[in-house]
């Protein structure tokens, strides 16, 4: 059987681990088999990712093994390894302190990279840890975290409310804007608030999410917000208000 694997090319390995023949194996046998195709020296980043995903599923708790692979180049294999000795250490899913600070420690393109495998392999993670990302001071990292939340079927939007008090302007920004991008009436309960806040990114942000909300309830605070202080904003909110 493993023989046959490796005539394979390395996606027809990675489908092959998530086909019903695999799947209807015994566990057992599985994680042998896992096991082996991970410790064989041609094997790819993905599919090595793959099989470190499926034995952490499959409940293997083996800590030497998993750490063995916690110093490889592949971000895809580490993100594995770190998530299954996490389970491990009965946290959930990623657990927010572990990801938090390995993200924290990383360069931004790295930063970008494992906050999308977060975000593509559990597509129920804790707001809390998406939020925490919203604070990085990296662009691409919050548009990424704001396309996931925007998306998002079930939401507890009140979180992302709660944050808007002690944020940094850019966190603020885009908390704004996954609200808008969700026609979320919620942004009326904290609307005074933030029509008078002091950044001007964030008050253009409204702007652009007061925009997709209810048209009457809107107009009232677009409307005032053509009166602004600043030029860009004042010239923004005159523009809005002549599509409604």
């Amino acid at each position: 059987m493993i023989e046959e694997f490796f005539k394979l090319t390395p996606a027809g390995q990675v489908k092959y681990l998530k086909t019903d023949e695999f799947a209807n194996l015994e566990r057992e046998k599985r994680v042998s088999f896992l096991k082996e195709i991970a410790a064989s020296e041609g094997i790819s980043s993905k599919c090595l990712a793959s099989a470190l995903k499926i034995l952490r599923e499959l409940k293997f708790r083996e800590r030497a093994f998993y750490k063995r692979f916690l110093d490889h180049p592949d971000s895809s294999v580490t993100m594995a390894c770190k998530k299954a000795l996490s389970d491990r250490e009965n946290t959930n899913g990623f657990g927010f302190f572990p990801m938090r600070e390995l993200v924290k420690k990383q360069n931004n393109e790295k930063k970008l990279e494992t906050v999308k495998l977060i975000v593509s392999e559990t597509g129920h993670a804790g707001e809390e840890l998406l939020l925490s990302f919203l604070a990085e001071d990296n662009l691409r990292v919050r548009e990424v975290v704001v396309r996931e939340l925007s998306g998002r079927a079930q939401l507890d939007e009140s979180i992302l409310l709660a944050q808007l008090g002690h944020s940094v302007w850019y966190t603020r920004a885009a908390i704004i804007e996954v609200l808008g991008n969700r026609r979320s009436v919620l942004l009326f309960d904290k609307i005074d608030e933030l029509m008078a806040d002091p950044n001007v990114e964030v008050r253009l942000q409204l702007l652009s999410a007061l925009a997709k909300l209810d048209r009457e309830r809107a107009r009232e605070y677009i409307l005032k917000l053509t009166q602004d202080p600043h030029m860009r904003v004042s010239k923004e909110a005159r523009k809005a208000l002549a599509t409604i």
